[in-house]
């Protein structure tokens, strides 16, 4: 019998043993360490689930929006450049890895003229980092592209994966300019005219006003950005036209350019969005559902509701008197081919969230904010402005927090795998921290199947610390 089909009886069993135990779980907070990254300092702090700091890391300067825990215990952090050409909510441009030992290990700056990183950052499987910039242009250039009401400048959204070189350097290996991806009605003496109904896959140049939060050339506000190794995409939040969009990174470049190549045939056109379809004029403001949206991200394979979108709606509406925020869980329409579905002349879908987390009499302010799945089917929770991390259950209810004094714009959840419990449960991979209470399935291919090749790909991936 072969080694994986003699593993299969133990997998089998500690894959019920997860199963049972995470139900026990279900109203305990799942226990890790939690990273804590204020606005306000150039330090980032990882603590335990009593709010002990168990390790501190020195940056070079505040926060563009929160560090990612990487397999060996090191960390990436986006922190503003401060001699950066651009302004704004979010401003960044510079880009530090730390080793666990605290030690400065790569310190890359993406700010220039044309050009500046800002808000969120996504460390990829092969080592690179996905960032999303500001990209300048000129008043000149917007007339050019179709916009027709302008003062200014416009700053698109342009997204690249860096690859790391060296200590300072990096290798832009992939890119994507949203500016590539235009549709205007009103002049049919340009190359990129039609009707913008008929287009959901391209961004409306006379869509929203430049000038976004901070000011300047601001115009959609992309602020997070997460990527999906199964379908190898992008998915990214805008803060402007209250909605998040997908899309598909197996391009190349120059593919990325155009409508054409890539997995889903459609090059660097958008493949998906959700909560505003009056973006695309398919929909009115009565069908808006997102205001000021935050933290867009996939829950990854093997948690509950593995491929299922999770984003901070702020819930800044109109007025003064009916803000209120909400965290919600998105089925996205997803094809087997990796397209999304859309019937002609309608939104995309769903119509509603499967879940949803808040409502009327919280408001948790107009600033960052975000959320994430756990293995436990709990959801880690920060309220960005009041500093406020917490975790509740799938019924809503909370068990555990922590107040910080000052603004913390996302507060994402880690937790190890334990070589005792590995061992004991036949080669599952085990959940929290120094626990033995269950057993994570880590579904890497998603066939729905825990077997060799996702445990290998587990070990391969994460190493140490597990989490977003």
């Amino acid at each position: 019998m072969s080694p994986e089909c003699d593993m299969r009886p133990s997998l089998l069993i500690a894959l019920t043993l997860f199963v049972s135990s995470v139900t026990s779980l279900a109203q305990a907070p799942f226990e890790g360490v939690t990273m804590i990254d204020a606005l306000n300092t150039s330090e980032c702090s990882m603590m335990d689930m009593d709010g002990t700091i168990l390790q501190t890391w020195y940056c070079g300067n505040r926060p563009a929006s929160f560090p990612y825990l990487l397999a060996d215990g090191s960390i990436v952090r986006p922190c503003e450049d401060s001699g950066g050409s651009f302004t704004g909510g979010g401003v960044g441009g510079r880009i530090q890895k730390f080793d666990s030992d605290a030690a400065l290990v790569w310190d890359y700056y993406f700010s220039t003229y044309d050009y500046q990183q800002h808000h969120d950052i996504q460390p990829m499987p092969n080592g690179n980092v996905l960032l999303i910039a500001w990209e300048r242009k000129t008043r000149q250039e917007a007339l050019d592209a179709g916009r027709q009401s302008i003062n200014g400048e416009m700053w698109p959204t342009l997204i690249v994966e860096v690859e790391p070189d060296g200590t300072t350097g990096g290798n832009i290996v992939w890119e994507w300019h949203l500016w590539d991806h235009l549709i205007q009605d009103v002049d049919p003496g340009k190359p990129n005219y039609g009707v913008v109904a008929d287009h959901p896959e391209l961004i409306d140049i006379n869509y929203g006003n430049p000038g976004g939060p901070g000011g300047g050339g601001d115009w959609i506000h992309a602020n997070s950005v997460d990527y999906n190794e199964h379908l190898d995409q992008i998915v990214f939040s805008s803060r402007s036209f209250n909605e998040f969009y997908i899309i598909d990174h197996s391009t190349t470049t120059a593919e990325a350019v155009g409508h054409i190549g890539g997995n889903c045939g459609m090059g660097g056109d958008i493949l998906y969005r959700w909560g505003n379809p009056a973006a695309y004029d398919r929909g009115t403001t009565a069908d808006q559902y997102f205001y000021v949206i935050h933290g867009v991200n996939w829950i990854d394979c093997g948690l509950p509701g593995a491929g299922n979108i999770l984003a901070f709606n702020n819930g800044d509406r109109s007025g003064s008197t009916n803000d209120y925020s909400t965290v919600d869980e998105i089925i996205p329409p997803v094809n087997s081919d990796g397209t999304y579905a859309i019937a002609n002349g309608a939104a995309f879908g769903p119509t509603a969230p499967v879940w949803t987390y808040g409502g009327p009499g919280w408001y948790a302010g107009q600033t960052q904010c975000g959320a994430y799945r756990l293995p436990n089917g709990n959801t880690i929770i920060t309220a960005a402005q009041s500093g406020y991390v917490f975790e509740v259950t799938d019924s809503g209810a909370t068990v555990w927090d922590y107040d910080h004094p000052s603004n913390v714009p996302r507060a994402p959840r880690y937790w190890m795998l334990d070589g005792d419990d590995f061992e004991a449960l036949g080669g599952c991979v085990t959940g929290p921290s120094g626990g033995s209470a269950g057993c994570e399935t880590y579904d890497s291919d998603c066939d729905d199947d825990i077997d060799l090749v996702d445990l290998v790909a587990f070990q391969l991936k994460f190493g140490t610390y597990i989490g977003p």
